[in-house]
């Protein structure tokens, strides 16, 4: 009688397990638990229906999809979802791509308490019929690209601010995004500024609790890249501000910092130190205090650039009319304070501006000390 108990639940668990077949999932590299990837028991047809297609990227096509209900019972009817997600559509037999598209769901999972970020939701294997199904937050806003006409500066100061603070909590968590551009930045307008970060594909873990790795991989947008992915000696996270610096300038100067006719020349002034974007018309038309964020986060070395949570706290996203006649020093070796109350006692009788505009000044000077000395 025994036996025949443990044969009869034997063949139960065979059969479950049969039925599991479909769904894959694959600890990889990120040594990311299985709580942090569904288990799935069902097919992606069973859970979402497919709608139009919305854009296309290298490996797949996204489309609209609803959430279907879950029926309580085979007889129960459907009733109509108002759910709306986005869906990458992925068919390949390649085993490093599927990894890829496990590895990217997971690292979004990760980042899931992280705001202003796409949200990734389910992650469907079909090992039958090479079909996978990444279910995304559904987004129904322009890219930064497409809004560059419609940025006031406030606009701008808000979108870099922003991006700076999720890229702090992304960081924090580990993560590298190495793909910042402005088609991977959603951003709604009205009634407030609100980005939101997509597009994770090639992002990667440099920090395993208190282990810190080194990247190698040549990844993401050519003309966003840092020098030193170019350099061959790796890299870290700071790949992400050289990315937030070019983004910068393209908004304040509309063009590109580093471009040429052809790939090799355009990765040739990228990893020059001469850095020739400070010659430029446009860059010199720049105010100081925009001068001087832009050349904190284009420093050629990594190690002498802004930490993502320090960009926000730059003079620059203050009010612009405070720092009119405020100069940072172009050196590295910041001012002194006697040459900084010197320029602003003048700046005071010239101008007649306020007590409160001085401290301000003086606040500023405080900060640029203080992020000097951190580093």
């Amino acid at each position: 009688m025994q036996k025949e108990q443990i044969r009869n639940q034997l063949k139960k668990q065979l059969f479950e397990n049969q039925g599991l077949r479909q769904k894959k999932s694959i600890d990889i590299e990120n040594n990311i638990t299985q709580q942090n990837s569904p288990q799935l028991q069902e097919t992606f047809q069973d859970a979402y229906q497919l709608m139009e297609k919305i854009g296309e990227g290298a490996h797949s096509v996204v489309r609209k999809c609803l959430r279907l209900p879950k029926q309580k019972s085979a007889r129960s009817l459907m009733t109509k979802s108002t759910q709306i997600y986005a869906v990458k559509c992925f068919r390949t037999d390649d085993p490093e791509i599927v990894n890829t598209i496990i590895q990217t769901f997971n690292l979004q999972r990760l980042l899931q308490d992280v705001p202003r970020i796409c949200r990734a939701y389910d992650l469907f294997i079909d090992e039958k019929t090479k079909h996978q199904y990444q279910v995304i937050e559904y987004c129904d806003i322009p890219s930064l690209d497409q809004v560059f006409p419609l940025l006031s500066l406030k606009h701008k100061q808000e979108t870099i601010k922003q991006l700076a603070q999720t890229i702090a909590q992304i960081h924090s968590k580990g993560i590298c995004h190495r793909d910042l551009k402005p088609e991977n930045i959603l951003i709604q307008l009205n009634p407030e500024i609100q980005i939101k970060l997509i597009d994770f594909g090639v992002s990667k873990r440099f920090k395993f609790k208190d282990t810190f790795k080194d990247m190698w991989t040549a990844t993401g947008t050519i003309v966003y890249q840092a020098p030193e992915v170019f350099l061959g000696g790796g890299y870290d996270e700071k790949v992400d501000i050289w990315s937030i610096g070019v983004i910068l300038y393209q908004l304040l100067c509309y063009r590109l910092p580093f471009f040429a006719d052809t790939v090799s020349e355009t990765i040739e002034l990228i990893t020059s130190e001469n850095l020739s974007f400070q010659y430029t018309e446009e860059f010199q038309n720049l105010s100081y205090i925009e001068r001087d964020l832009i050349k904190r986060l284009l420093k050629h070395n990594p190690h002498h650039r802004l930490y993502a949570e320090d960009i926000s706290l730059h003079p620059w996203f203050e009010d612009q009319s405070i720092h009119t006649q405020y100069v940072i020093s172009d050196d590295t070796n910041l001012m002194s304070r006697q040459i900084l109350e010197e320029r602003t006692l003048s700046t005071q009788i010239g101008n007649e501006i306020s007590d409160q505009q001085v401290q301000n000044l003086m606040d500023s000077f405080e900060w640029g000390q203080r992020i000097h000395f951190k580093k």
